[in-house]
């Protein structure tokens, strides 16, 4: 198997990155954002639709989100779906539109929030320490085969290296935001 770019490596160590970000977009900071609720599941025309692609998403400040589905038949499916989640939150019916009003966030469930967003990143490390892990293999693997020198070999594993130390910043700064953004009031 040949042995992958530095472009490949970084797409793919990005995707690890990317994942977390996405992971802890729908987590409730202290403000209202659409990424709350787009990715609900909701049941209707027979099978399961993402929120997103079956209403209209919109945020009135400081603490409503305004759901509008295209298919007025979707109302009851919608609410349900978002009182099944883990969002613990009560939808109110208001003719077409379902709003969401936004509590506050406790103190003791800002600090909930901020651990599970630590597991994910935690989550996310585990992932970078085992795909390093494998491409490390690979490397060595070239190297005993005589398919790579041995300058190359501690180049690329340098590059790898390089790599995951920066992808590790980034989850760190991702996950600093997103606290914060928790901690506002």
């Amino acid at each position: 198997m040949p042995l992958l770019t530095k472009e490949q490596i970084q797409q793919s160590l990005d995707k690890i990155k990317q994942d977390f970000a996405q992971s802890i977009a729908s987590i409730r900071g202290s403000r209202p954002t659409p990424a709350l609720v787009e990715n609900i599941k909701v049941d209707c025309y027979g099978g399961k639709s993402l929120l997103k692609n079956i209403a209209s998403i919109s945020i009135k400040l400081p603490n409503s989100i305004i759901i509008e589905p295209w298919d007025q038949s979707l109302r009851e499916p919608i609410s349900k779906a978002i009182t099944v989640s883990s969002l613990s939150l009560s939808p109110n019916l208001n003719g077409n539109q379902i709003i969401l009003f936004l509590p506050s966030l406790s103190q003791e469930r800002r600090q909930e929030l901020a651990k599970l967003i630590g597991q994910e990143k935690e989550e996310s490390r585990i992932r970078l320490r085992k795909s390093r892990e494998d491409l490390v293999g690979q490397i060595k693997a070239s190297f005993q085969n005589k398919e790579i020198t041995e300058d190359e070999k501690f180049r690329r594993l340098e590059e790898i290296q390089n790599i995951i130390t920066k992808i590790n910043q980034e989850l760190d700064e991702i996950e600093s935001r997103k606290i914060k953004e928790i901690e506002e009031y």
